[in-house]
């Protein structure tokens, strides 16, 4: 089954851009805080917003231009993975060959690493496994080095894969084993259903179709509970092949037909050549040699577009097949001839990097010539400097204690320092809480005014109103009408005035006093428009964090913002609201199947604004995404490190 191995080394490496990583430096400016930010969600972005990296690419490269060299490593690091992802592979190694290049310093290793991976990618994509080899080592040792089980298991992945590629499938169960024993219980993640894939390949090459199934079933659950397109292409393509080399071709036709779907919808031109190629030797076991031509013919001209010679040199090996089954030996022949010439560019294109190695030894070995030539006359010259020594040595002697009483002085005054610094800041922290304790008893004050004078002259005016009502026939309908419309909005707002009381008088607020807070706006709202569906559904992973006041209402207030512009303006007859982990991040998702809108000619409202404001405020990525007729999705994620556990 190595004929139709996809080879997923871009999404180890975003993975891996996920990693945990050293902090460039302590204080950070809002610039480097912001580059820093989008680095590390990269992988987010991609999975969920494949079609946003090329501008998060972008913003990073101009926030970067004048940044240290880290923070452009970042930036190359970033736009390696947007070529690589957009199979523009030549590209994507020069991006990766800079990243490397702008760190020097060991401490910044992992962005190394993930480079490291990076390239290792790209020369297995090309067919180069020696240097794909290496590359992949040198980011393992230093995940190793760093502890980092997602970077030992995305490197162990992308080493798997290359084993695989050369058909070596005792090799690459090995490295699997490691990579899938680091992750442990942790399958949830991208870098699981890589290795998963990686092995049901491996088990179908063997022929063991039904271990390659059971794998594939439950990875394609995963993928659709973390909403992953990429990965489940992966294990819909695995499940037709097994159908295809096991004769049961009408499903092996349907998988693989679902497969192209997704790959056109995501835009990955290597795995849509690489699902015309499957779709072609399909056609042939079905008999259909005019659509296996067809397909494969397409394959063959998106792949030498993208430089990939190893699925160039399979595709030919499959049409030439095809037409000797045919009987077309001049067309099969013309297709061996191409077979040929592709694998001569590879053979050559190797000989040249080996002629580059043999320059590089001879160009050593003449320098560690010069190099022992000049240890000769060192060893001369030190004769002749070993009196001069012994005069050295008593001067060193004298500078030694100079610079001791220096150091003792130093030291004395560096701890007087040292101590009036902490008693400055056991001062500051003393002022601090002391400030801390009047703004809480301010806030404590404000709460009760808030509810003791306006909540109460509100529940007057309610009172008022519909004490009106009653004691007055009132036969004006839009007298009744106007006074209605005070009741329930002074209703409002003293519901409104609760959450912002709750608020106050909260130094934080668990979870489930949001989930509480949410279900009770969505029963309100289901009593207002009794024709929408709501489906509201949250992770109990999240029960255990606690979030401060500001961020629980900033969330609660963007989710009641997003439902109501639902409700105004969309006619939808379904909203849906979704609460769950994405890496160890917070994600919210609110959709609906309205008539949505075309973002790029309508103007902002204060209500989108406000959201993208509110999220921005505590650190978060918001987006919204919207289609004429095809609904509309507010998506927000708020980084691990605005939380607590």
């Amino acid at each position: 089954m190595k004929k139709f191995v996809l080879l997923f080394g871009v999404t180890l490496l975003l993975f891996a851009c996920h990693s945990k990583q050293e902090k460039p430096a302590n204080n950070k400016t809002a610039n480097q805080i912001k580059i820093i930010k989008w680095y590390k969600n990269i992988s987010y972005i991609s999975n969920t917003h494949p079609d946003s990296i090329a501008f998060f690419a972008d913003q990073i490269e101009k926030l970067a231009a004048h940044e240290s060299n880290i923070y452009q490593s970042m930036a190359y690091t970033v736009r390696g993975v947007y070529y690589q992802n957009s199979s523009s592979y030549e590209l994507s190694k020069r991006a990766f060959e800079k990243s490397i290049a702008l760190i020097a310093d060991t401490k910044y290793d992992t962005i190394q690493a993930k480079a490291y991976i990076g390239l290792g990618n790209y020369y297995k994509n090309t067919g180069d496994y020696p240097k794909g080899f290496d590359c992949l080592y040198k980011a393992l040792k230093i995940y190793e080095k760093r502890k980092s089980k997602h970077g030992i298991s995305s490197a162990e992945g992308c080493i798997a894969q290359i084993y695989l590629q050369k058909n070596d499938l005792e090799a690459a169960k090995e490295s699997l084993k490691v990579a899938l024993a680091v992750l442990g219980e942790e399958k949830d993640n991208h870098i699981y259903l890589i290795s998963s894939h990686t092995l049901a390949n491996v088990y179908g090459m063997s022929g063991n179709f039904e271990r390659a199934l059971a794998i594939d079933e439950e990875c394609l659950a995963i993928s659709d509970k973390i909403k992953s397109p990429r990965n489940k292409v992966m294990f819909l393509d695995n499940k037709a092949n097994c159908f295809m080399y096991s004769n049961r071709l009408d499903s092996a036709a349907y998988y693989f037909q679902e497969c192209l779907k997704i790959d056109q919808q995501v835009g990955e031109r290597k795995q849509i050549a690489d699902t015309y190629t499957n779709l072609g030797n399909l056609a042939i076991f079905q008999k259909d040699y005019a659509a296996a031509e067809k397909h494969l013919n397409a394959s063959i001209s998106l792949l030498k577009e993208l430089n990939q010679k190893p699925n160039l040199i399979n595709a030919y090996e499959i049409l030439v097949d095809l037409y000797q089954k045919e009987g077309k030996l001049k067309e099969a022949l013309a297709a061996e001839f191409e077979k040929e010439k592709t694998y001569q560019a590879v053979i050559s294109e190797k000989k040249e990097a080996a002629l580059a190695e043999f320059k590089i030894l001879y160009e050593t070995q003449k320098k560690e010539q010069q190099l022992a030539e000049s240890k000769v006359m060192l060893l001369q010259n030190e004769a002749k400097s070993r009196r001069n020594n012994y005069l050295l040595i008593a001067l060193s002697i004298v500078v030694f204690f100079v610079a001791l009483v220096g150091y003792l002085l130093y030291r004395q005054q560096k701890a007087k320092i040292h101590q009036q610094e902490k008693e400055f800041e056991l001062k500051s922290a003393i002022a601090l809480i002391e400030k801390q304790n009047e703004l809480q008893e301010q806030r404590l004050r404000i709460s009760r005014d808030l509810h003791d004078n306006i909540g109460s002259q509100l529940t007057f005016i309610i009172s008022s109103v519909d004490n009106i009502k009653y004691a007055f026939d009132i036969q004006n309908q839009k007298l009744d009408n106007k006074l209605q419309n005070i009741s329930n909005f002074t209703k409002s707002t003293i519901i409104e005035l609760r959450d912002t009381i709750w608020a106050m008088n909260s130094d934080e607020i668990t979870f489930e006093d949001l989930r509480s807070r949410i279900l009770n706006f969505i029963e309100k709202a289901k009593t207002a428009k009794e024709d929408v569906d709501f489906q509201f559904t949250i992770d109990d992973k999240l029960n255990q964090l606690r979030l401060n006041s500001v961020f629980g209402m900033n969330i609660y207030r963007v989710i009641q913002e997003a439902v109501n512009n639902a409700l105004k303006y969309s006619n939808a007859k379904q909203i849906e609201i979704v609460v769950y982990k994405v890496e160890n991040n917070l994600a919210v998702k609110i959709s609906d199947n309205g008539v949505g809108f075309d973002l790029e000619n309508t103007v902002k409202g204060n209500g989108i604004m406000n959201m993208e404001k509110r999220i921005e405020s505590i650190g978060g990525i918001i987006n919204i995404d919207s289609k004429v007729n095809e609904g509309t999705i507010v998506s927000f994620l708020i980084p691990d490190n605005t939380v607590e556990k």
